[in-house]
């Protein structure tokens, strides 16, 4: 493995709130996890080999997190000088004949136990013993360190489009460690005052520019100003949303895991969606409504709505296989009092409509630019504060068209997961792959202890817009935003 050091690079706002995050609420995992299901066997050496080629491919493997003195300033990635690859990558076996539901019981509860701080933060399980002579990758990483859409860089460097073999020795080897000097803390508040002045100018050539760009072209900056007061508006409206008191999420303490997946077929979303006129993501959102809305009453509470947490992409084509978390979020309604498809779908488009009229979600980077300028404690203490605001999370990342391996094996399927936290003992993940939506479901069993429910009512609730598209409302004639586009997956 090559030991070629990078330099040091300081932690964006974005990813510094998910460090921040975990540090004032040490129950929070803020973890995402991919579970790579494969045709065959990975023997320990061909894993080894994929996870080498990745840490070639990308240098944040190799680096932690160093907070800056007096926690003044954002956290730096720095490159680990004990970085030991061994320690990342684990080979693990069910017993024999081993079921789906006990691959789901063992990568729960890995992807409950928090990462080191003080190491790179990501872990690596090859799992063997599944039936039929199958074998399962789960890799988890800190989200600091990435988001759904950033964690594609990590399967293309650990796949590739066609088979290959590995060759008996691992040309690639093992552990090479360079022992290097961290730099002071006066040499690292030197460099912090570096970077500030560095943006701080960028903000005076910004300032200095603006009048000439309003000369140069009023109309056009009129509408900039305009969109981005509008975005900022729905952003904040965003935030002060009422909290809703789910009952459910009472006994919720956000430790407990417990992992489900299904699959849904791209062909079915899309003749869903297309005589409708909605996206895939109003069908999934629309879904979710109807499942919520059936487990609550099958539970016997009455709830009108419940706040559902939506990340949007905000990625550039150019930026699409860059790490960390260039992400905005929306606060959706989910009508589940509403028994209505029809009903439940004109409410859903309603939000999601005005959420892209005024680009809302684009405007969270800037809130968490704004919110890195104060100590990092009150960060933290923000963080904190904001248990219990969100009832259920939804993220659907676009994946791959195409059919991957890992050595020779058939990657067959992808489920993500993202993790539960207090208050949200719900949060379903889509990942689309080779022709398929593979759904990864988490839930706090303290909250929810009957967690299948979940997929055979999000079933229910498929059928009943599969029928409801047959019978279309009013087809939708605005066209998404560039951004939202990015985000939704391919149709």
């Amino acid at each position: 493995m090559s030991s070629k050091r990078h330099p040091a690079s300081r932690m964006a706002a974005t990813d510094a709130m998910f460090w921040y995050a975990e540090s004032a609420m040490p129950i929070f995992r803020p973890i995402i996890a991919g579970l790579y299901l494969l045709d065959g066997p990975l023997t320990p050496r061909e894993l080894d080999h994929c996870v080498q080629r990745a840490i070639g491919a990308v240098p944040r493997l190799q680096q932690r997190v160093l907070e800056m003195p007096m926690h003044i300033g954002l956290p730096e990635w720095v490159h680990d000088e004990h970085f030991d690859v061994a320690y990342h990558v684990r080979h693990v076996s069910l017993p024999s004949g081993g079921r789906k539901r006990d691959l789901l019981d063992l990568t729960a509860a890995l992807f409950a136990t928090p990462l080191d701080r003080e190491r790179p933060l990501w872990e690596a399980y090859g799992i063997e013993g599944l039936e039929g002579g199958r074998t399962a990758l789960f890799w988890k990483m800190h989200h600091s360190m990435v988001d759904g859409v950033g964690s594609l860089a990590i399967l293309n460097a650990l796949s590739q489009p066609k088979p290959e073999v590995v060759q008996r020795r691992n040309n690639v080897g093992p552990k090479s460690r360079t022992h290097t000097v961290q730099p002071s803390a006066a040499a690292r508040l030197a460099r912090l005052a570096s970077h500030n002045a560095r943006e701080s100018a960028k903000l005076v050539v910004r300032a200095a520019t603006t009048p000439w760009q309003l000369m140069r072209h009023p109309v056009e900056s009129a509408q900039e100003a305009t969109r981005a007061i509008r975005g900022l508006g729905g952003a904040l409206s965003d935030l002060a949303a009422p909290v809703i008191d789910d009952p459910i999420a009472s006994n919720s303490c956000g430790l407990s895991r417990r992992f489900d997946i299904f699959d849904v077929p791209t062909a079915r979303l899309k003749a869903i969606k297309a005589p409708l006129g909605v996206t895939i993501n109003d069908v999934v959102l629309t879904a979710l409504a109807g499942t919520l809305g059936r487990y609550h009453r099958h539970r016997r509470i009455h709830l009108e709505s419940l706040n559902c947490m939506v990340p949007i992409n905000l990625r550039s084509a150019k930026d699409a296989g860059a790490l960390g978390n260039q992400v905005g979020t929306l606060t959706i309604s989910l009508p589940v009092a509403e028994k209505n498809a029809r009903k439940r779908l004109e409410r859903i488009i309603e939000q999601t409509r005005a959420a892209k009229a005024d680009h809302r979600g684009e405007n969270y980077p800037l809130l968490a630019e704004t919110a890195a300028m104060v100590p990092g404690f009150l960060l933290r203490w923000v963080a904190k504060q904001s248990l219990g605001k969100i009832n259920v999370a939804c993220t659907n990342v676009p994946g791959m068209t195409e059919t991957r391996y890992m050595a020779g094996a058939r990657v067959d399927a992808i489920h993500p997961f993202a993790s539960v936290v207090e208050g949200t003992p719900l949060v379903m993940a889509l990942l689309s792959y080779d022709g398929t939506f593979h759904i990864g479901i988490d839930t706090d069993p303290e909250a929810i202890p009957d967690p299948h429910r979940i997929a055979e009512l999000f079933e229910d609730s498929l059928d009943e817009l599969e029928g409801l598209s047959r019978r279309p409302v009013r087809r939708r004639t605005d066209t998404p935003s560039p951004t939202q586009e990015r985000n939704a997956p391919p149709n």
